[in-house]
């Protein structure tokens, strides 16, 4: 017989009574009563009076329990956690002061395990009159989406508004609620996208419905050139200003299908009047450009940003000044 198998099987009678011991023994210690203490287990206040809402956190949040039964329960409950269930069928003042009752502590059922001792003994509870509102809802973006791809259409909400509930102070002074931000860089194709109402601020107001649907229409990024658009002058004097370059090429950039709806009949390229009042016969300035009537979600990019623009001098080509004339 090898000489490992032999030393496995040497005193395999009192090596097998030795593990079944053990296992006596650690059952036993299991099922032993073993009062324990469990020193942050939060309370919650479950209001049924619809007329009401709790202001806050009860006073103390937590309280500490000391339970009695089976170690091995003891050690299943402290990976869960127990908590208190404070039930309030009827709120007859704003400021309560409650007594905890050792059967409003939840220990999962079927459990052996028994509650010996609450502490402190008593809650203060604030409450305050519960008001419904409906109030809209907004999206906040992060991120941008890839490269490749661009909005074609404006992005949808669904539903754009909410029905909250809570205290008065503070539904009151609500006027909108954000959703969870969304990451554009996420996106890859077009599709509905469910986003949660962003409620942390607000962890006693009830919210309904708790999510939106954003709804993205995305195409692939395209380039045109519109080759020739007129800059437009209007005149700041009673003198004909003169632009030079008279047309300026410009970019479009976006979806494909918004950017080739542009109607270039639409776009008008101009100089902003204030940049040329009060030019002087003679006087040249360089001044920028600015593109109007581009429609939302597409970009318009002259090939120039200055343009220069001049004020013709009042002395006629032979140098005499208009209305004179040379000898």
């Amino acid at each position: 017989m090898p000489i490992k198998l032999r030393r496995l099987t040497h005193n395999w009678r009192l090596k097998l009574l030795a593990l079944g011991l053990s296992i006596f023994l650690w059952a036993l210690v299991q099922n032993e009563p073993n009062p324990e203490t469990f020193p942050s287990v939060p309370v919650r206040v479950d209001v049924a009076d619809t007329a009401w809402t709790t202001v806050g956190p009860p006073n103390p949040a937590t309280v500490e329990l000391r339970l009695g039964g089976p170690a091995g329960e003891m050690l299943r409950l402290a990976r869960g956690g127990p908590s208190v269930r404070v039930p309030i069928e009827s709120v007859g003042s704003p400021d309560t002061t409650v007594t905890l009752h050792r059967d409003w502590v939840e220990l999962g059922e079927g459990t052996r395990l028994s509650v010996e001792a609450v502490s402190p003994s008593a809650v203060h509870i604030t409450f305050e009159r519960a008001v419904p509102r409906t109030v809209r809802l907004y999206l906040r973006l992060r991120g941008s989406l890839p490269t490749h791809l661009a909005l074609a259409s404006p992005i949808a909400l669904n539903p754009g508004m909410v029905r909250v509930r809570g205290a008065r102070s503070k539904v009151e002074a609500l006027d909108s609620l954000p959703l969870m931000p969304f990451d554009l860089s996420k996106v890859d194709s077009s599709g509905d996208f469910t986003v949660p109402v962003d409620t942390s601020d607000l962890p006693d107001v009830s919210v309904r419905p708790r999510s939106a649907t954003v709804t993205l229409r995305v195409e692939e990024e395209i380039e045109r050139v519109l080759p020739a658009v007129p800059v437009d002058l209007q005149p700041a004097t009673d003198t004909p200003l003169v632009v030079e370059p008279a047309a300026v090429r410009v970019t479009l950039t976006g979806a494909r299908t918004p950017v080739i709806a542009v109607d270039p009949r639409n776009l008008k390229v101009s100089v902003a009047p204030e940049s040329v009042r009060g030019m002087a016969p003679g006087e040249e300035r360089h001044v920028p450009l600015r593109v109007e009537g581009v429609p939302e979600l597409v970009s318009a990019v002259p090939e120039q940003e200055m343009v220069t623009v001049r004020r013709p001098s009042t002395v006629r080509s032979g140098g005499a000044p208009a209305g004179e004339r040379r000898p």
